[in-house]
């Protein structure tokens, strides 16, 4: 500065550009710090998410890089609100992510995600044994005020969704026009009601469809089945509803149904009018989902708990149509799925001795309400156990904490370790593999 000549007022280029090459390294900063959360230690916090937290560090990857481009440039101008939209677009998934290490929060995010797993597993492990579908991350469970559960695909558009604020600039626009991987929403009443969770089967069985392909397939079967002509237009746009409707029955027992005709009845009002359109009202879902129970092997209605069974004998739809289109979902194999069926990818039994067989979900609930372990193997079958118990004695399910209890024992049977062990189901009518154990090598999810 010359003697006499008046300061500059504000920082010079280059400490303008160090500020903001701070900005950028505490994005690039963060990103490292979760996936360590992810990847390190003996058991990390996050390591059922590594490959969700990956696929979200590869997407914010590009713009990190084109923001340290800009520095390297000169080009500072409008890089502030360019950095804002990346931690914009971040934060969508950072208080997901974030929220699972809240007490508050994480058990019953657990369990979602557990159950989410558990409908999708097995159809990715047979799409991979079929190659029909590469690797793909599994769902992530959020919260949402919405009133009603939904599923976000992978690839949708996403924009509205993230926090309030918007996105200002073009290149945080691309970064919001797919999801790189699926999401279930649930409403944040979820967390303090565990039978309400068994709504996550239903959202998973729409990601099932949309990752692997199976609308096609879907079409075809309905096309197929002995329906009336008169009805075959409407079963064809409720194809994807009644086929989420099928693989949360299979996956969860007659619990599910008993949960969605309360989720239907009392909790989200039917819409009127064309917005219906798309949706089968709640009759008709509940009579297929009482066809494909039977269908599945479940036992039949008259076996069910009284408070289940009247509310499906009042309100389920039990025309034949329910009963051709259950059929059609359930019978025979997907070639997508290399050629296995829904029953036999999601709905692995254990048969129950003597008097117990016809009716076996009810000893698991009978155990919660007596205070002491569900002794199911699986974790749906816990959570369903928990809501047949509340269906059946909701005082009996308070004062004896089912909740909490059958959350714990859902919890303890879920295994250690990422979720990248996903053994590859070889496809009906392969010939045997030369060297077994390439079937066992995991699909690499979450590698970062």
């Amino acid at each position: 500065m010359r003697p006499g000549q008046a300061p500059d007022v504000g920082p010079g280029q280059g400490q303008r550009r160090a500020v903001l090459a701070h900005f950028v390294a505490g994005l690039r900063a963060e990103q490292d710090s979760w996936r360590r959360l992810a990847t390190q230690g003996e058991a990390p916090a996050l390591e059922k998410h590594r490959s969700q937290l990956a696929a979200v560090e590869t997407l914010l990857a590009g713009g990190i890089e084109e923001a340290r481009a800009r520095l390297r440039t000169g080009e500072l101008a409008g890089l502030p609100v360019f950095v804002l939209d990346l931690h914009h677009v971040w934060d969508y998934f950072r208080s997901k992510f974030a929220l699972r290490r809240l007490a508050e929060y994480r058990d019953c995010l657990a369990v979602a995600d557990e159950l989410a797993w558990a409908c999708y597993r097995a159809p990715l492990a047979a799409a991979l044994g079929a190659g029909t579908a590469p690797a793909k991350e599994p769902p992530l469970v959020s919260f949402s005020r919405a009133a009603a559960p939904r599923a976000h695909r992978r690839g949708d558009q996403y924009r509205e969704l993230l926090p309030r604020g918007g996105i200002h600039t073009g290149a945080g626009l691309r970064l919001v026009r797919g999801l790189p991987f699926p999401v279930i929403d649930v409403p944040w009443y979820h967390a303090s009601h565990l039978p309400a969770l068994l709504t996550v089967a239903h959202e998973a069985g729409h990601h099932v469809e949309d990752d692997f392909g199976l609308a096609p397939e879907i079409g075809e079967r309905l096309a197929d089945a002995a329906l009336p002509d008169a009805e075959r237009e409407r079963w064809r746009r409720w194809a994807g509803e009644v086929f989420a409707d099928v693989c949360a029955c299979v996956v969860c027992g007659v619990a599910y149904p008993g949960v969605l005709a309360e989720t239907l009845g009392a909790l989200v009002p039917e819409p009127a009018g064309p917005a219906s359109l798309d949706h089968p009202p709640a009759a008709v879902r509940l009579g297929v989902c009482r066809a494909a129970l039977e269908r599945a092997g479940h036992p039949p209605a008259a076996n069910w708990p009284k408070p289940l069974a009247a509310t499906l004998d009042e309100s389920a739809d039990g025309t034949p149509a329910a009963a051709e289109v259950a059929a059609a979902l359930l019978d025979g194999g997907y070639e997508r799925l290399g050629g296995a069926s829904l029953p036999e990818l999601l709905a692995p039994r254990r048969p129950m001795p003597g008097a117990f067989r016809e009716y076996p979900d009810m000893v698991h609930a009978g155990r919660l309400l007596a205070g002491v372990p569900s002794r199911h193997q699986r974790i749906p079958g816990v959570v369903a156990a928990a809501a047949l118990a509340f269906m059946t004695d909701p005082d009996g399910y308070d004062s004896r904490r089912v909740g909490a209890r059958a959350t714990a024992e859902a919890l303890g049977l879920r295994p250690k370790g990422p979720r990248a062990d996903v053994p590859r189901t070889p496809a009906r009518g392969a010939a045997p593999d030369a060297e077994p154990g390439r079937l066992l090598l995991g699909a690499l999810l979450g590698e970062p």
